[in-house]
């Protein structure tokens, strides 16, 4: 029970490069809906609200750029090179990400990553034809809010994803997890999450849904707002 809440965690944390990178998953996130209409507004303050409207917009011209590009084919040009911030509420992280299963023992978590991915490879990913995508590493760095408020835990780590496609959709994926550091009981969960996921694939389903999503649905999304 203990490897598979904080399996779930960290398959959070690696949203932030994944989704909005379109490369992997739960990479953010990142592309996720925003969390300010799922958290009461009382139980945000002025501060963190701010905050998470500032990185959904700084977000947005990469969003926009990885949509532009596989969806468009667009194999010319400069590779994607984005630096990546997003924050999950607590209720968020509960209820979208463990989807009220299990328990959240922290408050927000706040996750970076740079993101930077070929161009060619992207415009490559919905073109329909079968491509296996192996995506740069990516190192990730996270704080956890505590619930009293007190000093924040943090914990950082690498993935190197791989990601199949076929007929436009992402089939298969695995995130090949390293370089994990941080606080000792953060760190600690995140290893053991990151060691079964490696060994047994037990990610696999959320990224590739995450990744599907984002192309789907996040990226018309985009175009319906310009």
């Amino acid at each position: 029970m203990l490897f598979l809440r904080y399996a779930r965690f960290a398959c959070a944390a690696a949203l932030v490069s994944t989704t909005i990178a379109g490369a992997t998953v739960a990479l953010v996130t990142a592309g996720a809906s925003t969390a300010l209409s799922q958290e009461p507004a009382q139980q945000l303050d002025e501060a963190l609200k701010a905050r998470m409207k500032a990185e959904k917009d700084a977000r947005r011209d990469c969003k926009v750029l990885i949509c532009d590009i596989a969806h468009n084919k667009k194999a010319d040009g400069d590779d994607v090179a984005c630096s990546v911030v997003k924050t999950w509420t607590k209720t968020e992280l509960k209820e979208k990400i463990l989807k009220g299963r299990l328990d959240w023992p922290w408050s927000h978590a706040q996750c970076k990553a740079d993101i930077k991915l070929p161009r060619k490879l992207l415009a490559q990913f919905l073109s329909g034809a079968d491509v296996e995508a192996k995506i740069p590493k990516h190192a990730v760095d996270c704080t956890l809010d505590r619930q009293d408020g007190s000093d924040k835990y943090s914990v950082s780590f690498a993935i190197e994803p791989t990601v199949q496609f076929s007929g436009g959709k992402a089939v298969k994926a695995s995130l090949n997890w390293s370089d994990i550091e941080g606080t000792a009981v953060a760190k600690g969960a995140v290893w053991s999450a990151a060691k079964l996921d490696n060994n047994l694939g037990i990610l696999e389903g959320a990224v590739v849904e995450s990744i599907n999503d984002f192309f789907d649905k996040k990226c018309k999304a985009e175009e319906a707002a310009q």
